[in-house]
């Protein structure tokens, strides 16, 4: 189903981390019984696919008031920002929360940059998570969305994202910020705010593309999207992010 919509579509449309949640037994899913519709349900956040032959009858809307019984409060994703899409679920009652940009370089990786006196980077030990941790809550403008630790350790254990993918952004004995790539995907890249402005939030960036080639990158914030236009790179798509409150 999830091939077949995402042919149809032309972007993919499943999250992997619920998906893997709902392998774990944690998350929850329903198919349809001729296949014309899937669910896949967790604690924060659904999704939906529907069949492309089957769409515009009711489908969707079957099983998205079945989820809504038992989460009202949840969020979902427009992958593709698709106009019917977003309509569709503000017709029942979500709201936009945040607009993810899709953006790919494909020229040849530039070279690792230099660093100022003091900067260096280094993989990731597990005696950093406290550190890691600090920097990364104190990042987010919704506290809801920050990791915990126990998610970190579950990332870690993913085979593609393994702890020598992920490197912390030292300035002396302070972690500064973090880079941590997902086969040819910038899985997540941050840098302290007191750090900006120096030039190194485009060297670390600099140094994710120069680690592989045809480089993706997924962000939502317009400032972080400046910067990867000016190395580069161009936008090939965006995805909405929906909220119900109600």
């Amino acid at each position: 189903m999830s091939e077949l919509c995402s042919a149809h579509d032309g972007h993919r449309n499943l999250d992997d981390g619920l998906f893997q949640e709902v392998l774990a037994g944690s998350a929850r899913a329903w198919l349809e019984a001729e296949g014309r519709a899937y669910l896949q349900l967790g604690s924060q956040q659904l999704e939906i696919l529907v069949h492309p032959d089957w769409r515009g009858q009711g489908w969707g809307s079957w099983l998205l008031g079945r989820a809504l019984q038992e989460r009202p409060q949840i969020t979902t994703w427009a992958y593709g920002d698709r106009e019917e899409t977003v309509k569709w679920l503000e017709r029942h009652q979500f709201t936009s929360h945040r607009l993810l940009f899709k953006l790919r370089f494909e020229q040849e990786p530039p070279p690792p940059p230099d660093w100022p006196p003091g900067w260096h980077l280094k993989t990731y030990r597990e005696e950093d998570a406290e550190a890691w941790h600090r920097l990364h809550v104190g990042l987010q403008k919704d506290p809801s969305r920050a990791w915990t630790l126990s998610r970190l350790e579950r990332q870690l254990s993913r085979p593609e994202t393994p702890p020598e993918r992920f490197w912390l952004l030292w300035e002396g004995v302070h972690v500064r910020g973090y880079v941590w790539l997902k086969d040819d995907e910038i899985f997540l890249l941050a840098l302290d705010p007191a750090a900006r402005g120096q030039g190194v939030g485009r060297r670390l960036l600099q140094w994710a593309m120069s680690q592989s080639r045809g480089t993706w990158g997924f962000c939502d914030q317009l400032e972080t999207v400046a910067l990867y236009r000016k190395l580069g790179f161009t936008e090939v798509g965006r995805d909405r992010c929906l909220r119900r409150s109600t």
